[in-house]
């Protein structure tokens, strides 16, 4: 389906968005230009996690993922195969190795996801640190179990799935962690939900952690709850790469920091 406001944010970052970390006067977001959005190197990982990728396009079992959140814009039923999830519902490459790496360069102990969908970025993130813990949210009870093996086929231990609406699992997963590190948002993308979820994780975010948005052009709607995230008084540092939204909250940036990217 044709999305208007899509095409025309897209227009607009296409032609002012940074490319290669050119003109980026921040220390902090120039590192993070080399090592993480352009950093070409190809980790041991990507090999294991491109073949399992590959599997879940051939897949053609269907599932019910249920009726939570915003919705979908790509798919008409909630029944969907396996295939079409991997090849029109996830991240794609690129996007998902931005994540892991993300992971690996901050060391990211603690994340938490919400929407698991078919459990692959979850394990990126799982590979990104063995030492860490992942904790994935999902509402759709298929979804959960098919993420679950998943992870035990990739041999992929240091994973907690929860099978739980957002609104009641993240209030009781927060009371868990004095802190966390990584928090992806990837579901319910709505202004109301996604500023929710915002308000509360931040008691518990630090320097030095990250927090991702999914689909920050996706609405109207989601790209103005983008704009108020970024400014909030607790943020230094904002990536906008289009499809993801990405926050810091470093200390040594003075000054407020709003990058566009270009991927």
């Amino acid at each position: 389906m044709i999305n208007p406001h899509q095409i025309l944010q897209f227009v607009r970052h296409f032609f002012s968005a940074k490319r290669n970390g050119h003109g980026i006067h921040s220390p902090y977001a120039y590192a993070l230009c080399e090592e993480v959005f352009y950093n070409e190197h190809s980790f041991y990982d990507f090999e294991l996690l491109k073949k399992i990728r590959e599997e879940l396009m051939r897949n053609s079992l269907e599932v019910e993922t249920g009726g939570f959140g915003a919705g979908s814009k790509t798919f008409q039923s909630n029944k969907r195969k396996v295939k079409d999830i991997a090849q029109r519902g996830i991240s794609s490459f690129k996007q998902s190795e931005l994540l892991y790496k993300l992971v690996n360069y901050l060391t990211c102990n603690t994340c938490i996801e919400l929407g698991t969908s078919l459990g692959l970025i979850t394990v990126y993130l799982a590979k990104a640190n063995t030492s860490g813990r992942v904790i994935s949210v999902e509402g759709s009870e298929a979804l959960f179990n098919l993420a679950k093996g998943l992870a035990r086929e990739s041999d992929t231990n240091n994973i907690q799935f929860i099978n739980a609406d957002f609104d009641t699992a993240l209030p009781e997963l927060l009371n868990e962690f004095e802190k966390i590190d990584f928090l992806y948002i990837d579901g319910n993308h709505t202004y109301e939900a996604t500023w929710r979820y915002f308000l509360l994780a931040l008691p518990k975010l630090h320097p030095g952690s990250v927090v991702i948005f999914d689909d920050i052009y996706w609405s109207e709607g989601m790209t103005e709850v983008w704009k108020k995230i970024k400014g909030h008084p607790s943020v230094t540092l904002s990536i906008d790469t289009f499809y993801l939204g990405l926050i810091f909250f470093r200390e040594e940036l003075k000054e407020k920091t709003d990058l566009k990217i270009y991927l």
